[in-house]
């Protein structure tokens, strides 16, 4: 059986959406397997791009910044942009995903990089990162760690993104309840519909590996 590893997040939905129609695989979360899916720059090399045009920083890039979590991708990414542009910005952290916005909106920040299911309004981190001559070919991806498995791979991952184009309500409700059962984690069908409709999900191979590179 293939073994897919996979945070609990916006990537792993079409995989849980797969689970609908079949069950010829098992999903670890924050575990290792035959596949890894994660954020591009916490894989140590990404052979397809699974996630594009998912985050933005909303309304602009401003002088302070609310950010999820110290240390995650969110973060390197942000840390990234305020270095190609040699802007000073202070950073406001949370733990919190769902509190970012609201430090924007409560005025404890002028600005904050969230995904497209909070906010539309902003500038997206490829093309801020494009526009400095930084390649990001998305935001999340796999990292194929056993080349026997690939072709079931896609075929899995792809399934479940057509499950979401088939009927985005009721997928996204599974995969909310799915959530809630067997992780204990609450995220709204609404958000993940949201994101789904706002974000683009595919299953594109690179023509090599990328391995994200800091430059700070």
């Amino acid at each position: 059986m293939i073994v897919i590893s996979s945070p609990i997040g916006p990537v792993s939905y079409p995989l849980i959406a797969s689970t609908m129609k079949r069950n010829d695989f098992k999903i670890e979360f924050n575990t290792a397997g035959d596949v890894r899916l994660d954020a591009i720059p916490l894989l140590e090399k990404t052979n397809y791009v699974l996630v594009r045009r998912m985050l933005i920083i909303t309304p602009k890039i401003g002088n302070k910044i609310a950010v999820w979590k110290k240390g995650s991708a969110n973060d390197i990414l942000l840390n990234l942009i305020l270095k190609l542009y040699g802007y000073k910005s202070e950073i406001i952290y949370t733990d919190e995903p769902s509190k970012v916005y609201i430090l924007y909106k409560e005025g404890k920040a002028d600005s904050a990089l969230v995904t497209t299911a909070v906010s539309k309004e902003g500038v997206y981190v490829e093309d801020l990162l494009r526009e400095k001559g930084f390649d990001l070919p998305g935001i999340c991806g796999a990292d194929i760690l056993n080349d026997s498995i690939e072709s079931d791979f896609v075929s899995i991952y792809n399934e479940g993104i057509d499950l979401f184009k088939e009927n985005i309500e009721e997928t996204a409700e599974y995969v909310a309840e799915y959530l809630a059962d067997n992780l204990s984690v609450y995220r709204p069908s609404m958000f993940i519909q949201s994101i789904i409709e706002s974000s683009e999900f595919l299953v594109s191979k690179l023509n090599s590996p990328y391995t994200f590179r800091k430059v700070f």
